[in-house]
């Protein structure tokens, strides 16, 4: 009989660091993100993110030339 695939975990922690921004941290990566409704042009926006993500999932599985 085949063993079920075991389920991927993730361990995300975001903290504010100010009124205008916050710090992601995942494994030993870090990111800085915008949650200030002013905007912060230093920090990923919500869009910008979701965004980035995608494409380091294409990034991934893509073949480097």
């Amino acid at each position: 009989m085949i063993q079920p695939a075991t389920k991927m975990t993730f361990h995300v922690e975001t903290r504010r660091v100010d009124a205008h921004s916050s710090r992601a941290v995942c494994k030993s990566a870090e990111i800085a993100l915008d949650t200030d409704l002013a905007g912060n042009p230093a920090a990923f926006n919500p869009a910008e993110l979701l965004l980035a993500a995608l494409s380091a999932c294409m990034a991934r599985v893509l073949p480097r030339k």
